[in-house]
């Protein structure tokens, strides 16, 4: 355990703070689902086609409306 505290750290620092967002937000979610780390990592590739880019906002409206 202390190898892996001090030599391998996450490698991944948007990860790290995904995790750290998600930890802080969990409190206040209420009665919804809490958020994942994997919500606040951005995404690597962006959506190219128009279909997909309003896909992608109607998801993140979902997520918003917590549903």
């Amino acid at each position: 355990m202390a190898v892996h505290r001090f030599f391998m750290p996450l490698a991944d620092s948007w990860h790290q703070t995904g995790i750290m967002a998600a930890a802080m937000l969990a409190p206040y979610s209420g009665k919804s689902k809490p958020p994942k780390p994997q919500d606040f990592v951005p995404i690597e590739s962006p959506p190219q086609h128009e279909l997909q880019t309003q896909q992608a906002l109607e998801e993140f409206s979902r997520q918003l409306r917590g549903e």
